[in-house]
């Protein structure tokens, strides 16, 4: 079992926050080896709730191809969510690895993940966003429990950072860092190299990194031909062939991309930042306490609250 290649280097959430941009950055790295698959989702995940886990043999089997890299890499935005469980057993498996958290404002990637789940077939195509926050409250305020029927709608409970970042920084301690996905946009450069300085591997290389954007939610015009490229995008057949699938993604935007009339109304949006306004008060202070410094606009400025 000691001889298995296991990952020490996780990119653990969360979900549209600009991890698949980040693990196919650092995938250039000739010091980072990644996956060959972007998410193994090995660990527990609580969509899979008493699901027996898979032998380790064959989550190492997506690091067979690794060699004499300092770091070993995969990507699974679930972990974030997994809570103690998933944060004890990745500390069993693999130790003290590396871990890294992509947050966003939780508005912002809440009508992301929306755009997310109708590009993906995962919600009816008439159903608007007003409608869809309305059904993720119900289902929130309601404490339903998490079912395949209510999935798409169980995704508000994500938002609330504060109940799960310190479980990851107890674990994990300076093995844990956290970066935000409204960084990445505004340096992407900066903030890879960022990264790289922290392991302690060179940054200077990120100069000749491709920084292309990954993972785009499309509005599609033909549910037809989504499917059909879904299923092509899947990890048997074009998700991990980047040569053959970039130009087709381009050509495939071409013709079933559809213009994004919907908007987020003002109401909403107004909704959303009352309803994560505490979670992201009390995560401000928790970063703040822990020496980070420099943090985005939606995380309220301590210093100003202090003084209160």
């Amino acid at each position: 079992m000691s001889e298995l290649k296991l990952p020490n280097l996780l990119i653990a959430g969360v979900g549209k926050a600009g991890t698949t941009s980040l693990f196919w950055y650092l995938s250039q790295h000739p010091e980072i080896c990644a996956s060959s698959m972007k998410e193994p989702r090995y660990f527990w995940d609580p969509w899979k709730g008493e699901a027996e886990q898979a032998p380790l043999e064959g989550y190492a089997r997506c690091f067979d191809h690794c060699g004499s890299e300092r770091y070993i890499m995969e990507g699974s935005p679930s972990y974030f969510r997994g809570g103690s469980r998933a944060i004890g057993s990745i500390k069993e498996t693999l130790g003290d690895t590396r871990v890294i958290l992509m947050l966003r404002d939780p508005v912002e990637r809440m009508w992301s993940q929306y755009r997310a789940m109708k590009s993906k077939l995962s919600l009816p195509k008439h159903v608007t966003f007003d409608e869809y926050v309305t059904s993720c409250l119900q289902v929130w305020h309601e404490h339903q429990p998490r079912t395949p029927e209510n999935k798409p709608y169980y995704l508000l409970a994500g938002g609330f950072y504060i109940d799960y970042v310190p479980l990851w920084l107890d674990a994990f301690g300076e093995r844990c860092r956290i970066w935000f996905f409204e960084d990445l946009v505004a340096d992407t450069r900066g903030l890879v190299a960022d990264i790289c300085a922290w392991l302690d591997i060179d940054e200077q290389v990120v100069d000749s990194f491709r920084l292309s954007v990954e993972n785009r939610s499309i509005i599609y015009r033909s549910g037809t031909l989504q499917r059909l490229a879904l299923k092509a995008n899947s990890d048997r057949l074009l998700r991990n062939r980047r040569r053959l699938k970039v130009p087709l993604r381009r050509m495939y935007y071409a013709v079933n991309r559809a213009p994004n009339q919907e908007r987020m109304s003002v109401e909403t949006r107004s909704l959303l930042q009352e309803t994560f306004a505490e979670s992201n008060v009390a995560l401000s202070l928790e970063l703040t306490r822990r020496g980070y410094q420099h943090l985005p606009s939606w995380l309220p400025d301590s210093s100003a609250r202090v003084s209160v």
